[in-house]
């Protein structure tokens, strides 16, 4: 009768152990899959350049400032006290709008590519788990977060060329 139990309970430790062992994990470096995949890359030049224009403006309108700041002190001698310093109020309280406005500006381009950002990392999750359930892996983990592993585990290569194939019409502009 004791044979018959150790019997039984070799055989069901041998049978869970099949199964805890025998998960398939993979690794994949999400940064580099989002940084260049063409998508990633169309969102990547689509802010730069958002962000380049965003600083020509800026610089512009800073030049102009600059110039009635020059303007104003050149006329320092010719006008009365009481009239330079409202005049300098004028151009303190435009300094100050234009430096609120350029914030605004930088926080707003700012939440469109993090919200751009969140929605492409939606679809490349989908496309993850879709990656996951073809090759039969039961984990994928990002390369940012391990240490070491295998080269042979890495699919970053696999999910960027498929990233590729199946995020072609994603919205992003306004």
């Amino acid at each position: 009768m004791n044979k018959i139990k150790i019997f039984i309970i070799i055989l069901l430790l041998l049978t869970f152990s099949k199964y805890t062992y025998a998960q398939n994990i993979a690794y994949a470096n999400l940064d580099t899959i989002i940084k260049t995949s063409k998508t990633g890359k169309d969102i990547i030049t689509y802010f730069s350049k958002k962000n380049e224009n965003l600083i020509n403006k800026l610089k512009e309108n800073e030049k102009i400032i600059r110039e009635k700041e020059k303007s104003l002190l050149s006329q320092k001698n010719i006008l009365e006290a009481e009239e330079f310093s409202k005049k300098i109020k004028i151009i303190k309280e435009e300094i100050k709008i234009f430096n609120d406005n350029n914030q605004k500006k930088i926080k707003n381009i700012n939440a469109k590519r993090e919200k751009v950002l969140k929605s492409f990392l939606v679809e490349i999750n989908k496309v993850l788990k879709e990656f996951a359930e073809k090759n039969n892996i039961d984990i994928i983990i990002s390369s940012n977060q391990m240490l070491i592993g295998k080269s042979n585990l890495d699919v970053t290569n696999d999910l960027l060329e498929t990233v590729n194939k199946k995020i072609k019409n994603f919205k992003f502009e306004e």
